[in-house]
């Protein structure tokens, strides 16, 4: 019998990668997906030492800063210009 190890996980996204915060799957409170730019990206790590990478976001249209953790992220096509 085998233990399953988490694999650590990398960095997903680039500066300037354009993404999209990810729904709430069990609520209904927002299905808005909201899409912006990675404008920088932050590594923390937790209380046994594992790194979990988070992205600060500039949301498109209102230019509101807020910062999501890689997992609630998922990358977006470019809007064609």
């Amino acid at each position: 019998f085998e233990f399953m190890t988490n694999k650590p996980v990398g960095q997903t996204f680039q500066l300037k990668d354009r993404v999209y915060k990810k729904a709430h799957t069990s609520t209904n409170f927002s299905n808005e997906r909201i899409y912006g730019y990675v404008t920088e990206v932050v590594k923390e790590k937790n209380k046994i030492g594992r790194s979990f990478y988070y992205y600060w976001i500039q949301h498109e249209g209102t230019g509101k800063l807020s910062k999501h953790a890689q997992h609630r992220l998922a990358a977006a096509p470019l809007t064609p210009s």
